[in-house]
């Protein structure tokens, strides 16, 4: 029995080791963990009208087994409505507002063995301007054989003056394009029947993507943005002329504080002479005419009419007083107080400029004004406005670009010009190069200088790209006189007011010689710069003498006769 029992026993022991030994043969080995990445913040928020502001991302890798590469890439699911940038040491990731939407960012593992990602929200409460360029205008409803529906008698009459013919490029874009472009969504803002462009209002950045495949627009580009804000009620500016009695039969005048302003061009011998201006109708585009109407200083002022072009409000007296202080170099006509250079022209106050920025819409806008002033049947057009270097215009022009030529505005005058009209621009304030429209060849562009002859240091000068030498010609604009808010004298600084004083007298030599085009304006101005000899920047053709351009106007004016 003890036998059978010791059998037995050490048969269920063997059993027992021969069973263990099969279940540690079973033995599960657990899968190790999946890699993770876990991406912070799990969402962003981002709006794309706060400028420069993005959100950092970081990562944090789970269960990476040792020797694992942990190099991450990112990737963004929608590059039009946040763009990334990475940084390859750190593993991070910054992603920026682009348009407002929603789209994700992505991380991956180098190796693909993990990924992950995030949702980006982006609000916009910006609104943007786009120029749409258009391949042609479409069928006018009107005629060139009828121009009188769309342009003045004034207008029409400088043409046929002149020998101009009546284009193509003198009929209204078609209302069916205008109406097709409307129905996407945005508003009109600005249009130029010149250089074929429509430019509109948007609260949606992407309406952009519907003007795009219009048949009629050749391409589309941003010409503004900015915060979104409460428009005034369009239509509500209603325009009313100023008629005055502007004569004087005294032509010997007291020009009080102004006599510096026109004695540094010998311009009161054109005055003296009996021509002020009268017949010559003169556009200002500026920035604004606050209250002009309420200057005593401008009582006795023709006013033809006054329009803003600024799509957000449209009352050229409610803003900015730099408006005010150009005209009265010309306009203001108070013997004995301040007598501008040309106190009995007719003027129309365009408003162009938007001071809340500086974007390249405003060259839609003086085109616009431009155009309209040739409308109307305006003669000459001050404009002491440019666009170009200064590092805050978005974007700013190019060297390369001042070529007489190129840009928006420039185009614009050059047309202007061919139409007639002459165009006085100031040089600018930067020590550079000139902007545009000063760059253009058929623009008289006048820089500064002071009381004693000499260049004021922050006129704009230099050679064009094509070799031209700019500014043409010179006149006071260190310390100029000019008239203020509250209708007296004050002294102001800048290139803005050498060119209202020249243009003043460009006014009164063209009453007194109308035989003359405005090319050969152009041309008798520079030659009666005291430099014309030795022209050199940045004087150009230096000082124009109005004595030496009266005589010079006689010649060519006896020249035409046969």
């Amino acid at each position: 029995m003890l036998h059978s029992f010791k059998i037995s026993f050490y048969c269920l022991f063997l059993c027992f080791l021969f069973n263990s030994c099969k279940k540690n043969e079973d033995v599960i080995i657990p899968e190790p963990e999946p890699i993770k990445i876990i991406i912070k913040p799990d969402i962003v928020y981002l709006q794309r009208d706060v400028q420069f502001v993005g959100a950092r991302l970081t990562v944090e890798l789970q269960n990476l087994p040792e020797g694992e590469s942990n190099e991450i890439n990112w990737t963004i699911e929608n590059t039009r409505i946040a763009s990334l940038t990475q940084n390859a040491i750190t593993k991070e990731a910054s992603v920026w507002p682009e348009a407002a939407g929603e789209t994700y960012v992505i991380a991956t593992l180098a190796n693909g063995k993990a990924t992950a990602k995030t949702k980006i929200v982006v609000t916009d409460a910006n609104d943007y301007k786009f120029r749409l360029i258009l391949k042609d205008k479409g069928t006018s409803s009107h005629s060139i054989h009828k121009p009188e529906t769309f342009l003045s008698q004034k207008a029409i009459q400088r043409r046929l003056k002149r020998n101009i013919s009546i284009d193509d490029s003198d009929l209204p874009i078609s209302e069916d394009y205008l109406t097709q472009i409307q129905q996407i969504g945005c508003k009109i803002a600005a249009k130029s029947k010149w250089l074929n462009t429509v430019t509109v209002h948007c609260e949606d950045y992407f309406l952009i993507d519907k003007y795009n495949v219009l048949p009629f627009v050749r391409s589309v580009e941003k010409v503004w943005e900015g915060p979104r804000m409460t428009l005034a009620e369009k239509g509500k500016y209603k325009d009313i002329p100023q008629k005055a009695s502007n004569h004087s039969p005294n032509n010997h005048l007291d020009y009080g504080a102004a006599i510096s302003n026109i004695s540094v061009n010998n311009g009161q011998i054109l005055h003296e002479n009996g021509f002020k201006g009268a017949g010559i109708d003169i556009a200002v585009i500026d920035a604004g005419f606050l209250n002009l109407k309420n200057n005593p200083a401008f009582k006795n002022m023709n006013i033809k009419g006054a329009k803003s072009f600024v799509y957000e409000n449209d009352d050229p007296y409610a803003v900015d007083l730099h408006g005010i202080w150009v005209t009265s170099c010309m306009a203001a006509n108070q013997p004995g107080t301040y007598v501008g250079t040309a106190p009995e022209a007719n003027y129309w106050l365009l408003r162009s400029e938007d001071q809340s920025s500086e974007h390249h819409i405003e060259e839609d806008y003086w085109v616009s004004a431009a155009e309209f002033a040739d409308s109307v049947g305006v003669d000459i057009i001050n404009s002491s406005l440019y666009y170009g270097p200064e590092s805050f215009y978005n974007p700013p022009y190019q060297f390369e670009e001042m070529d007489g030529k190129t840009t928006f505005a420039t185009r614009g005058a050059n047309i202007a010009a061919n139409k007639g009209i002459m165009i006085v621009n100031c040089a600018g304030n930067d020590r550079n190069w000139v902007g545009s429209p000063a760059d253009s060849p058929l623009v008289l562009t006048v820089g500064s200088v002071n009381d004693n002859r000499l260049v004021s240091y922050f006129t704009s000068w230099g050679l064009t790209v094509d070799g031209r030498m700019k500014p043409d010609v010179m006149a006071l604009g260190s310390s100029a006189h000019v008239i203020g808010e509250s209708g007296t004298s004050e002294t102001r600084s800048g290139t803005s007011y050498s060119s209202p004083i020249i243009c003043g007298l460009v006014a009164c030599l063209w009453q007194a010689y109308p035989q003359l085009s405005n090319k050969d304006l152009l041309d008798v101005i520079r030659k009666s710069g005291d430099r014309m000899n030795n022209p050199i920047i940045p004087y150009g053709y230096g000082i124009p003498d109005m004595k030496k351009a009266m005589e010079i106007a006689e010649d060519i004016k006896i020249f035409k006769k046969f």
